[in-house]
């Protein structure tokens, strides 16, 4: 049977990419962050380093260099595009201090007009996408 609505989707997956900086400016994310852990479904994930330009499958928090146009920064992830679900995600900096980034996916509709809800929220407030910048 074939018809105009079968068309299967391939779910993109789903990156969070987390920039900071001092005060004044300077990038504080280094390859070495003691103590700064992302929490998503309730395994914790420490900084590790990324040696390729690629992003293979799901890597947990990985320190990624910046060249000289761009900061470093820590990425999460793949989770996966295709999942309904309503998550935390509690980012503990080495200071000990906090962060919530709150994912949520559901409603997935495949077909010529495939969609779905997706929505972030940064510390209870809306957030527009998957990356955040703090000042710390």
């Amino acid at each position: 049977m074939t018809g105009c609505d079968d068309v299967m989707v391939d779910w993109g997956p789903v990156d969070v990419v987390i920039y900071a900086d001092d005060a004044q400016g300077n990038d504080i994310i280094k390859a070495d962050m003691p103590g700064t852990t992302l929490t998503f479904k309730g395994k914790s994930y420490s900084v590790t380093s990324q040696t390729r330009a690629y992003k293979p499958n799901f890597q947990g928090l990985v320190f990624v260099q910046g060249d000289s146009l761009s900061k470093n920064y820590l990425w999460f992830g793949e989770i996966d595009g295709a999942a309904d679900m309503d998550e935390d995600m509690v980012l503990t900096w080495s200071d000990g201090s906090k962060n919530v980034i709150h994912y949520h996916c559901s409603d997935h509709k495949e077909g010529r007009r495939s969609s779905c809800k997706r929505s972030w929220k940064l510390d209870g407030a809306s957030h527009k996408d998957g990356v955040f910048h703090f000042v710390k």
